[in-house]
């Protein structure tokens, strides 16, 4: 997951694709897709981030690459955790959890696939008779 987002006012396009590490383009998409991330524009046309914004584009790239969520299911994800005030300074979601939510629950992964039946050994002599008994047969 990448690093929580040092203390400052503003960022910009740039600084947050770099501290979340996804492309400007999938920044912009998700601009687009989470409601939430209501950025303001600066006097040109460059994009400037809150430091709240750029926790919650950081759980978003961690909710869609390394949990494994849908866009939707993001969503909704990322707004039961905005209820919660996770991304309020920390103080309303740990008052309103209990201490047991605090702790992370592990993601159940997938059950790992069988390995595939070793090969039967195969011996080119017999290989080789049993083509020329063919070709025998076809003449």
């Amino acid at each position: 997951m990448p690093d929580p987002a040092p203390r400052k006012d503003a960022w910009k396009t740039a600084e947050v694709c770099k501290t979340a590490d996804v492309a400007p383009y999938v920044l912009k998409y998700w601009l687009t897709e989470f409601p939430v991330l209501s950025v303001d524009k600066d006097k040109g046309p460059n994009r400037l981030f809150t430091a709240r914004e750029v926790a919650i584009i950081s759980r978003i790239r961690q909710l869609l690459y390394d949990e494994g969520f849908t866009i939707a299911g993001a969503k909704k994800k990322i707004d039961a955790e905005i209820s919660a005030g996770a991304f309020d300074g920390g103080a309303k979601a740990k008052a309103a959890a209990p201490a047991s939510a605090a702790t992370p629950t592990a993601v159940p992964r997938p059950a790992p696939v069988p390995a595939a039946p070793p090969a039967p050994s195969v011996d080119p002599k017999k290989i080789a008779k049993e083509l020329r008994e063919i070709l025998k047969l076809l003449k």
